[in-house]
């Protein structure tokens, strides 16, 4: 049947354009027209006419239910393979749409996702858990290749990139200041489809180096330093201490310690200084403390604990390991003050990791003797605890996470003022 015909009877029953149209999307995801296609229900006299009018009454069949049925297999009966596609393709002239074949799209998208995965192994040797995730994925880059094989080598180079800076940045940079630089706008990070590939491939590169240490407490963006605002980050140390920075002493953190307060300091407080000691030369305030709850490291203050204080407020931020870089090797004894879960033993390794400490009113000894004051895990958590020691046998703490996993875990409110000492 020809176009002008298809047309024709197209424009004296406009009620079947939805009907063609569905015929036509079929022929593309099945690769041809076969089989038997239902075409709807109980149609009144003129709709059947209409159908009968562009297929003919032969291929149609109706069911007891009142279903209208087309059999492709007598709609060509007798047709030769050109004759089938150009009834085909004049329907899809008729329509205004062009005839899509599937088979030829698939070996072309399949062509360019192999085309950009070895481009991009060729770009960035280095990031071998990406490509083989990818090349576990490959029909999902197929499928995102045939919309746009260019915009994907785009995104996915973009990615690599900062994927690789991200992985030796140890420094705070925001969400804007990564999207200026790798992507010419400052917005191409703000919650866009490149983010999330971003993040992902940080997982996956996580993951394959055993640095899958997240469980929920933090992001993969706050792991590798990216921020929303870097005036935003901050830590809060207690202590009769001093620090020199662009060749001059300051005084800030001493003379709040005598007033009995804690100092906060931005992260521009921070950066540059050169060396930070205590002011005093007694073996007490070369002690350092780091804690992670507000509510006992305000105890802790009030309580003029001896050495030096510094608030972790759970995962340290860059601000907090930077006064711990500082910090760790003045002192005589580095300890930490935390919940003995998962979360927190996790988090004093990642102090350990920059300086190593001590545990303190929450390693095994303490917990052994606080047995009546923990709380039990859940079998989820226990499940955690074991899949975390199971990919991290060397954790420093382990000692501590297995008994917490036994028995409970310890919160440092629960802690019994008066059993340690110091």
């Amino acid at each position: 049947m020809s176009t002008t015909i298809f047309t024709e009877l197209l424009r004296q029953h406009p009620s079947l354009g939805p009907v063609c149209e569905k015929i036509c999307r079929r022929c593309y995801q099945k690769g041809g027209l076969n089989g038997t296609m239902k075409l709807g229900r109980q149609p009144d006299r003129i709709q059947l006419g209409a159908l009968g009018a562009v297929f003919g009454l032969a291929p149609l069949t109706i069911s007891a239910t009142g279903e209208v049925h087309l059999s492709f297999t007598r709609l060509f009966q007798g047709k030769s393979r050109e004759e089938r596609d150009a009834w085909i393709d004049g329907l899809h002239e008729a329509l205004g749409l062009a005839r899509r074949h599937r088979r030829v799209e698939e070996e072309q998208s399949q062509q360019a996702a192999e085309t950009l995965l070895a481009r991009l192994r060729l770009a960035f040797p280095e990031l071998t858990p990406i490509h083989d995730h990818l090349a576990g994925q490959f029909e999902t880059v197929c499928r995102l290749a045939i919309t746009g094989l260019d915009l994907l080598q785009e995104e996915y180079f973009r990615a690599g990139v900062i994927v690789n800076f991200l992985r030796r940045n140890r420094e705070p940079v925001t969400f804007s200041e990564l999207g200026a630089q790798y992507c010419g706008d400052s917005k191409a990070l703000r919650r866009t489809g490149l983010t999330g590939l971003v993040a992902d491939w940080l997982r996956i590169m996580e993951e394959q180096e055993n640095d899958a240490w997240n469980d929920g407490a933090e992001t993969v963006w706050t792991r590798h330093h990216v921020v929303q605002d870097r005036l935003a980050v901050q830590a809060t140390v207690f202590g009769p201490l001093l620090y020199k920075k662009n060749g001059r002493p300051h005084h800030l953190i001493h003379e709040l310690w005598q007033a009995g307060e804690p100092a906060t300091l931005s992260w521009q407080n921070i950066a540059g200084i050169e060396r930070l000691c205590p002011a005093r030369a007694t073996a007490a305030d070369f002690e350092l403390i780091t804690c992670e709850n507000e509510a006992t490291f305000s105890r802790l203050v009030r309580d003029r604990q001896p050495g030096v204080l510094l608030y972790t407020c759970g995962f340290p931020n860059d601000a907090v390991l930077s006064l711990y870089r500082l910090l760790a090797p003045e002192s005589l004894r580095c300890r930490h003050w935390g919940d003995s879960d998962l979360a927190g033993l996790r988090i004093a390794a990642m102090l350990h990791a920059v300086h190593p400490l001590q545990l303190w009113r929450s390693d095994l000894a303490t917990l052994t003797r606080h047995q009546d004051r923990l709380l039990p895990l859940t079998s989820e958590q226990q499940n955690q605890v074991d899949r975390f020691l199971a990919r991290h046998p060397d954790f420093p703490f382990g000692a501590e996470l297995r008994f917490t996993r036994e028995h409970g875990w310890l919160e440092q409110e629960s802690w019994q003022n008066g059993t340690e000492n110091g």
